[in-house]
């Protein structure tokens, strides 16, 4: 099988990615969600704001931290990730702009109104997407349009007739929440699981591994949707929630830089090991069908280098 050329791995593929699960998530629908429209924003923005090119990328980073008395940093950003973030969007919905929107990283340091969290309305952004557009809009000048494009797509589906699951897809018999409300009397298990573990709830993925524990198809084809980086959808017509275990050989297989040890539980998938499609058949006994449909998509027109502080 060819590989594409090796990338150098960053200190997000050391991490494995945690995804929060609610037994109760509805079923995903075979439409992207539209990027809201960036002229019918309320007015929230940041009273102070400081953006600065970014140093070498350092394990003490953090990447998102919203702090007391409505200050808000983040690290080490691209404005591209920063676009996805303010519009709730993925990245195969972000469309257009310059190389260095991908490349260029940034620090940025801001203070807002510190206001009681509300409940998200659906169908609009919340309080902190819109905080995060002001910068965007002001110190990087950013233009945006909504459109409809014509994009690659994936349907996942049964890979055998009879519909019979691989060994490692298992309905879950697991009360998240039950656990949860355990873990909040202090009587649950403490702290996450170890990389080589799965989680009882929720979902983590990385390295050519992904695990799962009670989590339904919906929360799964959208972790499919941001690894293939295109629009994933359930036709499986699976119900309930499901124990997963995946491995595989990414195209594209990480590098270890020099010096950098991973942590205890995390390993370099094997060079010689199964596809994405072919893991999702052999062990869970799913498969991917490709096509092409309508995703909304969001359309920068313009992105500027940030003005000074």
């Amino acid at each position: 099988m060819q590989r594409l050329p090796a990338r150098r791995v960053t200190r997000w593929m050391y991490c494995a990615v945690i995804f929060a699960t609610a037994t109760t998530a509805s079923s995903a629908q075979e439409q992207t969600p539209a990027p809201p429209p960036p002229s019918s924003e309320a007015e929230v923005k940041f009273e102070v704001t400081s953006v600065k090119k970014s140093g070498p990328p350092g394990q003490a980073v953090m990447p998102f931290r919203l702090l007391q008395g409505g200050r808000f940093s983040m690290g080490q950003m691209t404005v591209g990730s920063l676009i996805n973030l303010a519009y709730g969007i993925q990245r195969y919905q972000l469309v257009g702009g310059p190389n260095w929107m991908n490349t260029d990283r940034f620090d940025i340091n801001a203070v807002a109104e510190d206001v009681p969290p509300q409940p998200p309305t659906p169908g609009t952004p919340n309080r902190m997407q819109l905080l995060v557009r002001s910068p965007l809009k002001e110190r990087f000048a950013l233009v945006t349009h909504n459109e409809t494009r014509e994009l690659p797509l994936s349907y996942l589906v049964m890979a055998r007739e009879d519909g019979k699951l691989g060994e490692r897809l298992r309905p879950s018999t697991v009360d998240c929440r039950a656990l949860m409300a355990a873990r909040g009397r202090g009587a649950g298990p403490a702290g996450p699981p170890k990389f080589d573990e799965a989680p009882q709830c929720g979902m983590r993925g990385g390295m050519g591994r992904l695990m799962a524990g009670s989590v339904p198809m919906a929360n799964f084809v959208q972790m499919l949707s941001s690894m293939l980086n295109r629009p994933v959808y359930d036709r499986t017509k699976l119900t309930g929630n499901f124990d997963i275990q995946l491995e595989y050989t990414p195209d594209q297989m990480p590098q270890i830089p020099p010096g950098v040890t991973l942590p205890p539980g995390l390993t370099l998938p094997s060079p010689d090991g199964p596809s994405l499609n072919t893991a999702l058949q052999e062990q869970l006994g799913l498969k991917l069908e490709a096509t092409r449909g309508p995703v909304d998509v969001l359309v920068v027109d313009s992105v500027e280098q940030p003005t000074p502080d």
